[in-house]
């Protein structure tokens, strides 16, 4: 088999297809000889609502002796699931719980200083915790409080300071 170069007229050839395509004639004939196509086809389905739902409402409160912490979520449907999780001190939010918690158009986390995640950190003076509720069509709704452990005293206090949606 010869090579494309050996081949007789290959030479004019390729020279006239470059002084066409440099000198402008022919222009879009001499580039599509260069160019693939291709088609791609894309099909969208409304699985999901847009925006997500937002909560309604979301709350912090202490019980009496401030010895519970309970976050209150309040939506327009029920999540199939929320959880929550600590800032850490490198600015990325540790793992997920999901104890402690009641879910229903109403939902709430219990917090103390027994709770795995105020366990996990407790060498810590103040939390900042994101609630992320998780809907049936996957769509998220995320809000965030911050409690104060009381440190030292052994009285066990997890206070409510604040808490945004």
């Amino acid at each position: 088999m010869l090579r494309f170069r050996n081949l007789p007229g290959t030479a004019a050839a390729v020279c006239v297809f470059v002084l066409t395509v440099m000198m402008g004639f022919g222009g879009a004939a001499a580039s599509a000889l260069w160019q693939q196509s291709a088609t791609a086809t894309m099909t969208v389905t409304a699985a999901a609502t847009w925006p997500a739902p937002a909560f309604t409402g979301f709350s912090c409160g202490n019980d009496n002796n401030k010895t519970h912490a309970t976050l209150t979520a309040t939506g327009t449907k029920p999540p199939v699931s929320l959880t929550y999780s600590a800032l850490q001190t490198n600015g990325t939010y540790g793992p997920s719980y999901s104890d402690y918690v009641t879910l229903g158009i109403t939902s709430t986390v219990a917090l103390t200083m027994t709770s795995p995640m105020i366990v996990a950190n407790r060498s810590t003076s103040q939390l900042t915790i994101r609630v992320i509720a998780t809907y049936s069509d996957h769509t998220e709704t995320t809000a965030t409080a911050v409690v104060q452990l009381e440190q030292g005293n052994n009285s066990n206090k997890v206070t409510c300071i604040s808490s945004l949606a």
